[in-house]
C-alpha cells in the first residue's frame, strides 16, 4: 500500500520559528487517571493558528509510546479528518503497533484515545512530519521517578479539600438564621396586641410572669431592646458572607498549568468517547451487512424453491387432460362348479349305479301308472 501524501500545504508555521528560536518549550508531565488507573503522561505544548492557540504532543510513560494523533495534529493543526485517516490507516497497516495501546483484545494494558506508536517509529515519523527536534525533545524527556507530579484537575477533586473561611461561615449560618422569628413580635407590637411574645434566646429563666396590666406598661422596653440584639448579628454576618465571597485570588502559574491539565483530559477523554462511537458504527455495520447477506442467501434459495414450484406447475398446467373410454369386454361367462359332483359320476361304477337306479325308478312308474290307462 502506497503512503498517501502529507498535507504539507497545512504545516504548522510556529514550528519553523520554534526550532530558530534555540529555546524549546519544556516537556512538563501530569498524572492522568483512566479506567482507574494513573497513568503518567508528558506534554510538550506547541502554539498553532487555530481556534484553541496550542496543540499538545503527549507521550504516556508506562508503556513508552507516543501519541501519532497529537503528532499529526500538532503539525499539521488544518488538515481536513480524512488526511489524518488515511495517514493513521497507512501507519497502523505497514507498522506492528501492539504492546502500545490497550484495546479490546488487549486489556492488560489501559487504552487511552487516539493511535500510539514506539519511540523509534514516532521519532521516524516527526522527522516527516517537519518536527524535527522536537519530537526528540519528547522521546528523550524522561521523568523524576522521585517527584511528586500534579494530578489532572478531574482527579484531584476526587481529593478531600480542606473546610475554608467560607464553607465555616456557610455551616454555621443555620445557627444564625434561627432568630429570624423577631420580625413577628414586631408586628404585634404594632398592632398593640396585649400578650408580649418574647424570642427564645433572650428571656431569662428566673424571671416571674407580671400581670396583663404590667405587660402594657413595660412590654415596650424589652422589645426594644430584643429586636436590635436579633437583627444586629444577622447584619454583621451578612457582610463578612459578601467579603469573604467578592475576595478571590487571581490567576497565576499554577492555574495555567491546571488548565493545560484539563485541556489534555478532556481531550483524551472527548477522543476516546469518540474513537468508541465510531468502533461501534462500525460494527454495527458490519452485523448490518452480515445480517443483509444472510437474508440475501436464504431469498434465494426461497426463489429456487419457489421457481421448481412454479416449474411443476406449469408443467402440470400445460399436460392435456384425456379420458380414455373403455367399452365393456363381452364373452363367454365360465360357471365353476363343485368338483366332488362332477367327479362322482366320472367313475364307471357310479354310472352303472346311476343308470341301474334310473330304470328302476322308469320301471316302477311305468308299472304304477300304465294299469290306469288300460
Amino acid at each position: 500500500m502506497t503512503r498517501p501524501p502529507l498535507p504539507l500545504h497545512c504545516a504548522n508555521a510556529n514550528i519553523k520559528s520554534i526550532l530558530s528560536s534555540g529555546s524549546l518549550p519544556p516537556v512538563k508531565y501530569q498524572i492522568l487517571n483512566c479506567q482507574g488507573q494513573d497513568i503518567l503522561v508528558g506534554r510538550l505544548k506547541i502554539e498553532t493558528a487555530t481556534g484553541s492557540g496550542h496543540a499538545f504532543i503527549l507521550r504516556r510513560y508506562d508503556t513508552g509510546a507516543v501519541s501519532l494523533t497529537t503528532m499529526f495534529r500538532a503539525a499539521f493543526p488544518k488538515a481536513d479528518e480524512q488526511s489524518e485517516k488515511d495517514e493513521v490507516q497507512w501507519v497502523k497497516d505497514n507498522y506492528d503497533l501492539s504492546g502500545n495501546n490497550g484495546s479490546s483484545k488487549d486489556t492488560s494494558i489501559t487504552r487511552l484515545a487516539g493511535t500510539w506508536v514506539s519511540p523509534e517509529l514516532a521519532r521516524d515519523l516527526g522527522n516527516s512530519y517537519l518536527l524535527d527536534d522536537l519530537i526528540s525533545l519528547v522521546v528523550d524527556a524522561q521523568p523524576d521517578p522521585n517527584a511528586n507530579y500534579r494530578r489532572s484537575g478531574k482527579g484531584a477533586t476526587a481529593t478531600p479539600k480542606a473546610p475554608s473561611s467560607t464553607d465555616i461561615t456557610v455551616s454555621n449560618q443555620p445557627t444564625v438564621l434561627s432568630p429570624i422569628a423577631v420580625p413577628n413580635p414586631s408586628k404585634r407590637r404594632k398592632e398593640a396586641s396585649p400578650v408580649p411574645v418574647v424570642p427564645p434566646a433572650s428571656p431569662p429563666p428566673e424571671r416571674p410572669v407580671p400581670p396583663r396590666r404590667s405587660n402594657r406598661t413595660r412590654s415596650p422596653a424589652p422589645k426594644v431592646s430584643a429586636i436590635p440584639l436579633g437583627k444586629t448579628p444577622s447584619r454583621r454576618t451578612l457582610k463578612r458572607e459578601v467579603k469573604e465571597e467578592v475576595v478571590t485570588p487571581g490567576g497565576s502559574d499554577e492555574t495555567a498549568v491546571d488548565e493545560e491539565a484539563e485541556a489534555v483530559e478532556d481531550v483524551a477523554g472527548e477522543q476516546l468517547r469518540l474513537q468508541d462511537i465510531a468502533e461501534q458504527k462500525i460494527l454495527i455495520e458490519d452485523l448490518k451487512a452480515k445480517r443483509n447477506a444472510a437474508m440475501e442467501e436464504s431469498n434465494g434459495h426461497l426463489d429456487e424453491s419457489e421457481k421448481l414450484i412454479a416449474k411443476r406447475a406449469r408443467e402440470e398446467e400445460e399436460e392435456v387432460l384425456q379420458f380414455n373410454f373403455k367399452e365393456p369386454e363381452v364373452g363367454e361367462r365360465a360357471i365353476a362348479t363343485n368338483r366332488r359332483i362332477g367327479g362322482f359320476f366320472e367313475e364307471p361304477r357310479h354310472k352303472s349305479l346311476a343308470w341301474g337306479v334310473a330304470a328302476f325308478a322308469f320301471g316302477l312308474g311305468a308299472v304304477s301308472f300304465l294299469p290306469n290307462f288300460l
